[in-house]
């Protein structure tokens, strides 16, 4: 009967978040009664919120430049985004970004499929903040389960000119698409305006504008784009600097953002209600609160997975590990721990057991069935912590442990 209850449950978080309100592109304050309307769904204020206001903060995250920190904060009425010389996230590229949006109850505001927001702020881009031959992002929507970015404001060079552009990718080949520019010197030392409105949608849609005061400097949409790549995960935006190392000239550089803003075309969707927690004796759901995701790890939801939910990014690196905390023992001895993960193929965890030597655990198995192995661990009395990670490929995504 359990199993019965669980099994609808998911299902029904399946549904929910493949399901939205209708929206209509282009609906304003002025449509016609009845008509979906703009509500406002995020209005954060720097000396209020900080940088709670987002849903997680990426602040040199491989702490490649630990004196440097905090390299996002609060200066004055805005947020302040800084990018030293030494700051790394991986060999070619640095970052020091905030992403999603998070409302004042604490819950993530959620972007779905077939919804219309609208976000709007100002930004200040200082002329030590250059375009550049390599990549270079201020802005980017992403998803947290896939690497490429849905879509982006860039300061790219074109044709030997520094430029300011909007783009959205396409997932199949990986590839960016300018669908609007604008020479970046002009705004440079200024405050400007940025709106961009979209569409989560398979057939979606995307428009950015950007202001200098009352002056519109562009204003360019781009329709029938495929803005939603993901069954279980939402679209977030992240601001911040992201940019390679690699081009020539590159200097210490900032960028400062105020007055955000987001708006959601219609009435606000519920909160996904998931099913609960396994808590049978001895299990340790992998996105418990208390429990340590570093890195790019992050808990993501699961239709399949005990609570809804898994901890993802996972290995491939030193730096994007998860910890299980709080894991009890009467006795010290050796264990019987089962891990339930979802597996893409072959993978492998490396598993360390309160600091100790690792143990190798593979696995194998498909990303939409959990896949479950059982190892001996050695664990003291009392209190113990698990660590996953791998310094070499992706793990796989970890639904729960239990300690048998």
């Amino acid at each position: 009967m359990r199993g019965l209850r669980l099994a609808g449950a998911l299902s029904a978080l399946a549904l929910l978040l493949a399901a939205a309100p209708p929206a209509q592109a282009g609906a304003g304050t002025g449509a016609a009664a009845g008509a979906p309307r703009w509500e406002t769904r995020w209005n954060p204020s720097p000396w209020r919120d900080g940088v709670n206001a987002f849903e997680a903060l990426e602040d040199d995250r491989r702490g490649s430049h630990p004196e440097g920190q905090p390299h996002v904060y609060v200066q004055g009425n805005a947020w302040r985004f800084d990018a030293h010389l030494e700051d790394r996230d991986g060999s070619d590229r640095m970052r020091n970004e905030v992403r999603g949006m998070r409302a004042a109850d604490g819950r993530a505001l959620e972007m779905r499929k077939d919804e219309t927001w609208r976000i709007s702020y100002q930004m200040y881009i200082p002329d030590t903040l250059d375009a550049t031959t390599s990549f270079t992002h201020i802005w980017q929507l992403k998803t947290s389960d896939i690497g490429t970015p849905v879509a982006q404001v860039s300061l790219p060079v074109v044709n030997g000119v520094p430029k300011i552009a909007a783009r959205y990718w396409t997932l199949e080949d990986n590839k960016s698409h300018n669908f609007a520019t604008a020479d970046l010197e002009p705004i440079q030392n200024t405050w400007v305006g940025v709106t961009i409105e979209l569409k989560s949608a398979d057939d979606g849609y995307m428009r950015w504008v950007l202001r200098d005061g009352s002056r519109t400097i562009v204003d360019q949409k781009v329709e029938g784009i495929d803005l939603w790549w993901t069954p279980e995960q939402y679209n977030r935006p992240k601001w911040g600097i992201y940019r390679s190392i690699r081009s020539a000239g590159l200097q210490e550089t900032y960028l400062l953002v105020r007055n955000l803003k987001a708006e959601q075309l219609g009435p606000a969707t519920p909160p996904v209600q998931l099913p609960p927690p396994d808590r049978s004796p001895g299990t340790y759901e992998a996105e418990r609160v208390g429990n340590v995701w570093e890195g790019a790890a992050e808990p993501a939801y699961c239709a399949v997975c005990s609570g809804g939910r898994k901890v993802i990014l996972i290995g491939g690196n030193i730096y994007d590990y998860t910890v299980v905390r709080g894991v009890l023992s009467e006795t010290t001895g050796t264990r019987q721990m089962t891990v339930h993960a979802l597996v893409d193929g072959s993978q492998t965890y490396a598993v360390s057991v309160n600091g100790g030597d690792a143990i190798q655990v593979p696995m194998s198995g498909t990303k939409d069935t959990v896949t479950t192995v059982t190892v001996p661990v050695n664990l003291v009395a009392g209190v113990n912590t698990i660590r996953f990670y791998s310094h070499t490929a992706r793990s796989p995504e970890l639904d729960k442990i239990v300690i048998k």
